[in-house]
């Protein structure tokens, strides 16, 4: 009896120190996210003011060990923040949207972040995403409507050479992009704007503005960032 009851203390210490040992050498992580800064360069604003914000639970989720190997690859909303994840340095890496898809109301997140599990804890894990694309808008002065009330503004980009026909909607692009125009005068005179090109940086809006002026001649000019181009018509009659 004496042997049989140390027999089963001893398999009690073993069963203790083998919990004891998977509490220092297994923990767990939740994930969350948080908006970092949108179109802070030229225009500070958050980017719902141009697209719907996608769910977190529709983000990916790729997680690595800090060998490199991939113990994770799938979306965030799948993620298990339960299971148990061996004690150790993990990076993790969130994105939404393709950047190669560019248009209206297509934006693309990415974050990332390098984080540690102890063992027997769970770790709370914030994510900041960011806008990995660049937003673009065209807008027209009062005077520019008023001389050309039918106008139609075409962005194409190396990704999406066909274009988008822009209507008063922010387009999301990678980097580049090209804008041309077609306008029609007040007394049904048909005008080409001359193409121009443009580049930027992600995580900021850009606004290609147009206006005009009749003074010595139809003027249109063409701001972007601070630079003001000038493009003369000739002899366009306008009605004041």
């Amino acid at each position: 009896m004496k042997k049989t009851v140390l027999t089963l203390i001893a398999a009690m210490a073993l069963l203790a120190a083998s919990c004891a040992k998977q509490d220092r050498t297994a923990g767990s992580v939740s994930f969350s996210l948080e908006e970092g800064a949108v179109a802070e360069v030229l225009t500070k604003g958050s980017v719902s003011d141009y697209a719907s914000l996608p769910s977190a639970a529709d983000f990916s989720l790729t997680v690595k060990n800090s060998l490199g190997a991939t113990i994770y690859n799938g979306l965030l909303g799948a993620w298990n923040a339960d299971a148990p994840l061996a004690a150790g340095n993990y990076s993790a890496v969130v994105k939404y949207g393709d950047p190669s898809a560019e248009g209206p109301g297509k934006p693309c997140f990415e974050g990332s972040v390098n984080f540690g599990v102890l063992g027997g804890q769970t770790t709370a894990v914030k994510v900041t995403v960011n806008l990995a694309n660049c937003i673009v808008k065209i807008e027209c002065t009062d005077a520019f409507k008023h001389y050309f009330p039918q106008r139609s503004f075409v962005i194409t980009t190396p990704e999406s050479a066909s274009g988008f026909t822009y209507s008063d909607k922010a387009i999301f692009v990678a980097y580049q992009w090209t804008v041309t125009g077609t306008l029609k005068t007040q007394t049904g005179d048909d005008y080409t704007l001359p193409e121009r090109s443009f580049k930027g940086d992600a995580a900021t809006c850009y606004t290609v503005k147009y206006d005009v002026s009749n003074v010595g001649g139809v003027t249109i000019t063409i701001s972007f960032n601070d630079n003001v181009e000038t493009v003369k018509l000739g002899d366009i009659e306008l009605n004041s």
